[in-house]
């Protein structure tokens, strides 16, 4: 608990420092790399330390405010995700220091955007192991508003500028909803602290609000779908290692937030876990989906995020639903796969919006349809791309097998032994998860080949080159982690079944993971020698024509000489026959024609795919909401005795309220 506490410490200390050093960049980037390594080390520490020896730690520091204190702890659930944290973080602040130096001049007075990254960090570090609910929430506010100026950094575009916002009013509506959710508990408990929600008995109809409220506060952060609308705006407009942040850890959080809850109050009634798998199909088909018929390569990546989302919550709502009628092996099993792939998904997401960054660092441009061979020119962004995108599509050899795997499992064993009634919904989430899998191999092949591969399209794609180490080293670890665990999964997958078994009351009895994990010991060897042989026959090919005259040209063209970038599959037209295929659910949009002449002129054919719910619904809501705002402007007349009367007034009602 040392080592943690050490950890706040220095991170509390370079926040306070770069608050006060300004325009000495040198010194702010000597502090900025000091305090997140120490802090991350600390941690990284304390997580580990905690997941080997099973303890829990926990620490009052009796600095008392209303309804709350100081108490912070650290089991085997907060570690999974403080290792999650303390890795992307770290990893993505080295990569920042790198991706932010080009174009700020050495002049560049950054220390305000260190001091938030270290906020947001910090505050990280606090949602996952705060052990009172005002501490939690004060916690979850310092993310929320570091968040925001971290994502506006480019706060002279207009699109930044509305995606700062919208984020901002989505996270502070969803932290009404956790407001009200932890009074609710502490009342009931007659503490904020969690030790004593644990203990308090909770009725079925409470719990069922309990869960809703935990459902709409912690799913506006987590980007379940319908109430994902600020992250598809958010992650495109931050600087690429926030982005990395925010979709790796951050919306994490809301995933934390729901598993804790589910710890505190233990039983729920039967339609809450019905609700977890509902809302994991909805998310992970849907943004899956989406993501297809994106443009813009961190958009794709942020509708991959609620596709993961939505992967994360089926096996919750497994493991949630095996709980509640006593299937303790299943219930590890998904709770196992859940937190697998929190882990799994921030390092490979990660790596996947590091990767994006190099190339929107090097082009200035995100449009796939824009780029074209940049493997040419950034050789190792490519295979680091491509090694995130093996992993994001749950292929053997890497990271998000193994936790799909776990998913997969739990789902196949809750169809031979729930009862009839989840069944049905088992069966669904099997057949989205396998969907899901297809679709996300499709849309990133798509990505990987129109942006990677094939001809530049425009000049942001021609005369590159890679960028420096302290970008492409961060990227390197993260391809390492996802290999290490595809390739050897005992020890992170022992960490979350450990981890899982503290999620339900009577979880100590839980499968070994070496019998869970057999199966695909196999699957592994077989591809990891047929991968070997592979790369011996490469190599002996090289050999062999190394004393032979080696010629390059064009692809054999069909006999076709007039080939042109623009003869290329856009990603537009990759994507075209699943897009077509699910037009209506994606209220696809077309507009111009095409060619339809043997010699045709000069035509226009473009392709949008809308966001339903935010069309249809959030925009409407906005409109009324802002309606009802211009209506109550009558209020604000400007005359500060007006104001003074209103506390007046307020202040009264309160002493009524109090006294009757």
């Amino acid at each position: 608990m040392i080592a943690f506490l050490a950890s706040l410490i220095f991170l509390s200390a370079g926040i306070l420092f770069l608050a006060l050093i300004r325009n000495r960049p040198p010194w702010a980037r000597v502090v900025f790399l000091t305090s997140l390594t120490a802090g991350c080390v600390l941690s990284f520490i304390s997580a580990v330390y905690s997941l080997v020896t099973q303890a829990s730690f926990a620490f009052d520091g009796h600095w008392a405010w209303p309804w709350g204190e100081f108490y912070v702890g650290l089991d085997t659930l907060s570690a999974v995700f403080l290792l999650a944290v303390t890795i992307l973080c770290f990893l993505a602040g080295l990569y920042g220091v790198g991706y932010l130096k080009e174009g700020c001049g050495p002049e560049k007075d950054l220390s305000g955007h260190f001091c938030l990254y270290l906020v947001l960090l910090l505050s990280l570090v606090l949602v996952v192991t705060a052990r009172n609910a005002v501490l939690f929430l004060l916690a979850w506010e310092a993310m929320s508003v570091s968040s925001y100026f971290l994502i506006t950094h480019y706060d002279d575009k207009e699109d930044v500028r509305q995606a700062g916002l919208l984020y901002l009013v989505a996270t502070h509506v969803g932290t009404f909803c956790l407001w009200v959710m932890f009074i609710l508990l502490g009342t009931r408990a007659g503490s904020m602290n969690f030790d004593q929600m644990t203990a308090a008995q909770f009725p079925l109809a409470l719990s069922g609000v309990i869960f809703v409220l935990a459902i709409l506060g912690f799913g506006v952060k987590a980007g379940f779908l319908p109430l994902h609308i600020w992250l598809p705006h958010a992650h495109p407009a931050a600087p690429s290692h926030v982005s990395a942040v925010l979709s790796g850890v951050m919306i994490k959080m809301g995933i934390y937030g729901i598993i804790r809850v589910i710890m505190l109050v233990k039983h729920f009634p039967e339609w809450c876990p019905m609700l977890l798998l509902g809302i994991g199909i909805i998310s992970g088909v849907g943004g899956v989906l989406y993501a297809l018929g994106q443009h813009e390569i961190k958009k794709l990546l942020a509708y991959h995020s609620i596709e993961n989302i939505g992967i994360i919550t089926l096996g919750l709502g497994t493991g949630l639903w095996a709980q509640l009628h006593q299937y303790q092996a299943i219930a590890a099993i998904g709770y196992a796969g859940a937190l697998l792939h929190v882990f799994n998904h921030a390092m490979f997401k990660g790596l996947l919006f590091l990767s994006a960054g190099s190339v929107i660092r090097q082009t200035h441009t995100g449009e796939i349809d824009s780029l074209g061979g940049v493997m040419k020119y950034l050789p190792w962004t490519g295979v680091l791309f491509l090694i995130g995108s093996l992993a994001i599509c749950g292929l053997p050899l890497f990271n998000g097998f193994i936790s799909e795997w776990l998913v997969y499992r739990s789902l196949f064993e809750g169809l031979f032994s729930f009862p009839l009634e989840a069944v049905m919904l088992i069966g669904f989430a099997i057949i989205a998860l396998a969907l899901i899998g297809g679709l996300a191999l499709m849309c990133f092949t798509k990505a990987f080949g129109a942006v990677f591969l094939g001809q530049a399209r425009s000049p942001h794609a021609l005369n590159l080159q890679e960028n420096p180490r302290l970008m492409i080293a961060p990227m390197t670890l993260l391809a390492a982690i996802c290999t290490w665990i595809g390739i050897f999964p005992n020890t992170m997958a022992a960490f979350c079944l450990k981890a899982a078994a503290s999620i339900s009351p009577a979880g100590k009895n839980v499968p070994d993971i070496e019998n869970i994990l057999r199966p695909m010991a196999g699957i592994t060897l077989s591809l990891g020698l047929l991968t070997g042989l592979c790369f011996c026959l490469v190599l002996l090919r090289k050999m062999a024509l190394r004393s032979l005259p080696v010629t390059r040209s064009e692809t054999w063209g069909c006999g076709y000489r007039g080939s042109t970038p623009r003869m290329q599959y856009t990603a537009s037209s990759f994507a075209s026959p699943i897009v077509l295929l699910f037009r209506e659910a994606l209220c696809l949009r077309r507009s111009g024609s095409r060619p339809k002449q043997i010699f045709p002129e000069r035509v226009h054919l473009a392709s949008e795919v809308m966001d339903a719910s935010e069309h249809f619904f959030w925009q409407r809501v906005y409109v009324w909401i802002r309606e009802i705002c211009s209506r109550l402007k009558i209020i604000q007349c400007g005359y500060a005795q007006m104001y003074v009367l209103y506390i007046f007034i307020f202040l009264f009602l309160i002493l009524i309220w109090k006294v009757t």
